[in-house]
């Protein structure tokens, strides 16, 4: 267990040491420095990183409570203040004081404060490893699920293979375009459908109409393109809706943008 990093703050040499001399006897605690005023103490904290302040409050130029509010919230170390007056004991809890020992104190006082200090620190460093192993496992999570999502691979020499490959669950498929009966747009991937199953990819439908032969495949809408040797009816409703019905029943509604596209195909067959 790595040793708590402390900063002892006190414009009084002797009372410096006399801390110093008490911590000496905890071996779980490292002294980083020892400021004489507050100034010291920031510039030293500008460097490195402390557990712990053992703060005086009345010192020249900036006191205590200023050597704080000098700090952002998320670099501020635990406190507790070393004082000969008592005059600031509410305030002192208010900044979230761990103590606050009044000049003269015993040895007992003393290490009873550093205890405290010790465990509260421990268990925020606890927390804070908790919190980074959560976040790491989610993040290993979501690497894993987006694993498993696949990805259209093209050879881009722009030749009709009469397969498409794609990368899902760390296996390379080749579809046969026979194969494939529809593709549908579904949030920030896309679904290709065969008979057996589906496909589920992380690409647009910009790229997979490229990698398609256009005149098997056609898009539909915005959302759909469809293999026309899989569409079995066409219907017409009114207000010159037009809907595919394939093969297995299932039926795609077909865009107004796409309709006169549809249609020309559909004269071409016949």
């Amino acid at each position: 267990m790595s040793k708590l990093k402390c900063i002892i703050v006190d414009d009084e040499p002797e009372a410096r040491e006399g801390v110093q001399h008490l911590l000496e006897k905890d071996k779980e605690v490292e002294v980083l420095a020892r400021c004489a005023n507050g100034l010291e103490a920031l510039e030293v904290l500008q460097d490195q990183k402390a557990d712990l302040l053992l703060l005086d409050i009345q010192m020249p130029r900036i006191n205590g409570f200023e050597v704080l509010n000098s700090l952002p919230p998320e670099y501020r170390p635990e406190v507790i203040f070393i004082t000969a007056y008592d005059e600031y004991t509410l305030k002192a809890f208010e900044v979230h004081a761990i103590d606050y020992l009044l000049k003269p104190f015993t040895d007992e006082r003393f290490f009873k404060a550093l205890d405290f200090a010790k465990a509260r620190i421990r268990q925020q460093q606890l927390q804070e490893k908790q919190q980074r192993l959560n976040d790491l496992l989610q993040n290993q999570q979501r690497q894993a699920a987006e694993g498993r999502e696949g990805s259209l691979l093209s050879s881009g020499s722009g030749k009709p293979t009469g397969r498409l490959a794609v990368k899902t669950e760390g296996r390379v498929h080749l579809l046969p375009y026979h194969q494939i009966m529809w593709i549908e747009a579904y949030d920030y991937y896309i679904k290709v459908h065969t008979k057996a199953r589906y496909f589920l990819l992380r690409d647009s439908m910009k790229n997979m109409e490229k990698n398609l032969p256009g005149d098997q495949f056609v898009r539909i809408h915005k959302s759909s393109i469809v293999n026309l040797s899989h569409v079995q009816q066409i219907n017409t409703g009114g207000m010159s809706e037009l809907e595919l019905q394939l093969n297995t029943g299932l039926v795609l509604k077909v865009s107004r943008n796409y309709k006169d596209r549809i249609k020309r195909l559909l004269n071409n067959d016949e």
